[in-house]
């Protein structure tokens, strides 16, 4: 998610979650090829034993391949093509959800990050497996799953996590996990793992689609925000909530020290929800610039508790 899956998210993901594997937030592969230091920042990588994968858009296949050997060298266990984001901007450009709409290209970026991750393995004599995964929608304006999953799936990529919307649909709407069951029967017997993701919102949930859908995992997303409790399971306390949230405040300061505390705000207001007064709680940690704010502001809060 931009601006959202950041080094210090993913980092308090990894310890409080434990999830099976975490992806960065989408990088453009053409800002990160020409040198943009702001894009750099989005590759950092923290250490961890969890599997993680690092994310691209664009559509130029030959960029694509290069941010594939810049993934392997920070160390990445897999390479993602976003093929499913809606913003306008990016479609637009012909990436993201836009790739829907030319599948011979779609095709040919894979290619391109698979020969990536092939060379990148000889030359930083990597020996582990590498996956290349795409996440993409089921459609355009209508679901199109048969054509565009079965397209996908000629490239052989290693997963595809299929959101279970269109384009049009945005996040509107309910998901539509009949689709995801329709790309669950066509890659049966090719070698393709296929993901499911749209509208889960606790772990049951998670294994109740894996199951019936035969699919061989799940994404969450925006019900992690401000919750990375998510993954196992598990509902904190507000105090709990508050503690995590005082310790993303430091990881972000420790990853990027330069950058202003205001742009952890809309973290902080996922997670002061579900106790007395959360409204004005978050409203006053939306005016915040430092870390001295939030411990104030949490202070307050103990006669709530």
């Amino acid at each position: 998610m931009d601006g959202v899956t950041d080094a210090p998210f993913r980092y308090i993901t990894d310890i409080y979650g434990k999830p099976d594997i975490i992806y960065t937030e989408f990088i453009s592969v053409k800002g990160l090829i020409l040198g943009k230091a702001v894009i750099q920042r989005m590759l950092l990588h923290h250490k961890t034993e969890t599997t993680t994968v690092a994310q691209f858009f664009g559509c130029e296949p030959e960029y694509f391949y290069q941010a594939a050997l810049v993934a392997l060298e920070k160390g990445y266990d897999g390479v993602d093509i976003n093929m499913g984001c809606p913003d306008k901007s990016v479609f637009h450009r012909g990436a993201g959800a836009g790739l829907i709409l030319q599948p011979k290209l779609a095709k040919e970026i894979i290619l391109s990050v698979k020969k990536g991750v092939k060379d990148g393995k000889e030359k930083y004599n990597i020996e582990r497996n590498i996956t290349v995964s795409i996440k993409t929608r089921t459609g355009y304006r209508e679901p199109q799953t048969k054509e565009w999953i079965s397209n996908l799936l000629e490239t052989e990529p290693d997963v595809i996590c299929i959101h279970a919307r269109t384009f049009a649909q945005k996040y509107s709407g309910l998901a539509d996990w009949s689709q995801i069951g329709i790309a669950a029967d066509l890659a049966k017997n090719t070698k393709t793992k296929i993901f499911g993701n749209g509208d889960i919102k606790s772990k049951n949930q998670a294994i109740q689609r894996i199951k019936e859908f035969n699919l061989a995992g799940v994404l969450i997303g925006r019900a992690a925000l401000g919750n990375p409790w998510i993954f196992k399971g598990v509902i904190p306390t507000t105090k709990e909530r508050f503690k995590v949230l005082l310790e993303h405040c430091k990881k972000f300061v420790e990853f990027f020290p330069t950058a202003n505390l205001s742009i952890m705000r809309k973290h902080l207001g996922w997670y002061a929800k579900d106790f007395p007064h959360a409204a004005e709680v978050r409203n006053e940690l939306m005016q915040v610039n430092s870390i001295e704010n939030v411990k104030k502001i949490l202070s307050k809060t103990q006669e709530f508790l």
